[in-house]
């Protein structure tokens, strides 16, 4: 492992305590300064950013790293040889210095406020792990909200990572003990649902990065392994929440998660059941959350007919929100029995205009 501009980081004081950023690059000389800069513009100022250079980038990324780092001490650069980007944060974490390691993502842009807000936070809320909300640009537009508290972030871990990456601060100790699985893809959602049980988890109920879409990213490009990290790790999960679960339960909870129509009312009974109970918090977006995903999974099966939107109707107060207002494309779905991917069911959307919320639903 190679390093240089190893000077000693800014000191912190009692109550400032130093944290370090630790950033991968590889590839991304058309980002790369930006991000760097949104980390040096923080308005807490006690911190130090490890960039973990890939020396497999075929770009000018490395070049840049290195000017940036001669004028700045605070960067401090790490250069590996090619290898996956959780080896390069597992190697950033065993060089950071700071009492609180943050994550960031090489193309993304934090907030000025972002590490001043998150550990006054983490200080008001008791959390060892603490996320946000971020803004999309570059390929698609939007916001993307996570639950806030502990419980809520448990139960969305059920269909999708609870607490993004690039959003991250969270206790060196913590980070240390925990070191990111080097042979995994999804290796983030792999760790939070291991460690779920034994810290306190939260999310800040504001944007804290602005993230780049573009088609390179990893999620994008290894679409397939992620698919399979995330089966892998959820049932053991979901068994250690909920240890009373059947293989029948997981099975109904998978298909709600995987996006899959239901063959028959049982399953999709069994299915809206555990999404009311998986709602059942203080957390009104945790609630919203799950509310859509039964919706969805009812319009999936809408080819089981009116049956089909009678048990949506029966379970849907359950999730305590308001009722959809647009129930008449399920119902018309369900008269129909339109089934998913079918050409009639494709020109039904159209005309209905189904697109994203302006809050993304997964």
């Amino acid at each position: 492992m190679k390093r240089n501009n190893l000077s000693t980081p800014q000191m912190a004081s009692k109550g400032n305590p130093l944290i370090s950023v630790v950033m991968p690059v590889y590839n991304r000389e058309r980002y790369v300064a930006d991000t760097i800069r949104s980390i040096l513009n923080q308005t807490y100022s006690p911190l130090e950013l490890i960039v973990v250079v890939d020396n497999g980038s075929k770009d000018n990324s490395a070049g840049i790293v290195h000017d940036m780092a001669a004028s700045d001490n605070r960067v401090r650069p790490i250069y590996l040889s090619h290898g996956s980007q959780w080896r390069a944060r597992n190697a950033g974490v065993a060089m950071a210095c700071g009492d609180y390691i943050a994550h960031m993502d090489d193309d993304d842009i934090a907030l000025p406020e972002r590490l001043t807000d998150q550990l006054a936070w983490m200080h008001q809320t008791g959390v060892d792990i603490c996320g946000g909300c971020i803004k999309k640009f570059g390929a698609e537009n939007g916001i993307i909200w996570f639950p806030e508290t502990h419980q809520a972030i448990c139960h969305e871990l059920v269909f999708r990572i609870g607490i993004l990456l690039p959003t991250v601060l969270m206790r060196a100790n913590i980070a240390r003990a925990h070191p990111y699985d080097e042979t995994l893809v999804y290796s983030d959602y792999a760790m939070l649902t291991r460690i779920a049980h034994q810290y306190r988890l939260g999310n800040m109920p504001q944007i804290l990065v602005k993230c780049c879409y573009h088609d390179q990213q990893i999620h994008i490009v290894d679409g397939a392994a992620f698919k399979s990290d995330e089966c892998l790790y959820r049932q053991p999960y979901v068994r250690s929440l909920f240890p009373e679960a059947t293989s029948g339960d997981y099975e109904a909870i998978a298909r709600v998660a995987e996006k899959k129509p239901f063959n028959n009312m049982a399953d999709l009974k069994r299915a809206g059941n555990w999404l009311a109970r998986l709602a059942q918090t203080p957390d009104n977006f945790l609630r919203q959350r799950m509310a859509d995903r039964w919706q969805s999974a009812c319009m999936r099966s809408a080819h089981l007919g009116l049956d089909c939107y009678r048990l949506y109707k029966q379970i849907a107060p359950q999730f305590g929100i308001p009722v959809a207002s647009h129930l008449w494309k399920l119902k018309t779905a369900c008269a129909f029995q339109l089934k998913t991917g079918s050409r009639r069911e494709v020109f039904l959307r159209k005309i209905w205009n189904i697109g994203r919320h302006a809050v993304e639903i997964t």
